[in-house]
């Protein structure tokens, strides 16, 4: 039973970085790799303390990434409405890349975070350059977000580590090195 639950947090764990790249839920996907395993396993490992962290570090980087999609929209003269627009179109993006196997759904999701920004910026302004330039900010927005994302994840990894080393070593050792006694 250990055994199946470390593949399916690996597992989650590779596919969900992966996702970061394609999607908004490569951080959820460790997540729940994680909770998995930790139900698996009793809560031996990755206890509620970990779990927590966990969580923590997810809402983060969902709250990270929409922050950056707004701020680099709003910063080259996005409307609310046009964020929004990018939003939509992010998610329409990234459904219309799925349906072809996944095979260009990371430009697909940038394009259509260009295009949900364009077309409702245009609509609104009725200003080709303007309308070019929000979009591009909801682009550059999205970028950054999901470099917020990786580190995110890398984050993640660390506390998922760090659990499972700590429960390796015996607890005396463990409290001799860290608090010298």
């Amino acid at each position: 039973m250990e055994m199946l639950a470390i593949i399916i947090l690996v597992a989650c764990s590779v596919l969900g970085f992966a996702a970061i790249f394609f999607t908004t839920f490569g951080t959820f996907i460790i997540l729940v790799g994680s909770f998995v395993y930790a139900f698996m396993t009793d809560f031996s490992i990755l206890n509620t303390q970990a779990l927590i962290i966990l969580v923590i570090l997810y809402l983060i980087g969902e709250v990270s990434e929409n922050l950056f999609i707004i701020i680099g929209a709003k910063k080259y003269g996005a409307s609310n409405l046009a964020v929004a627009g990018a939003f939509v179109g992010g998610i329409a993006g990234a459904v219309i890349g799925t349906s072809f196997f996944g095979v260009g759904l990371f430009l697909s999701t940038l394009l259509g975070v260009f295009l949900g920004a364009f077309i409702v910026e245009l609509t609104l302004q009725k200003d080709l350059v303007k309308s070019a330039k929000a979009a591009l900010g909801g682009v550059i927005g999205r970028i950054l977000s999901m470099g917020a994302k990786i580190v995110i994840a890398l984050f993640m990894f660390f506390v998922i580590y760090y659990y499972f080393n700590q429960s390796l070593q015996p607890q005396a050792v463990f409290t001799t090195v860290l608090l010298g006694e």
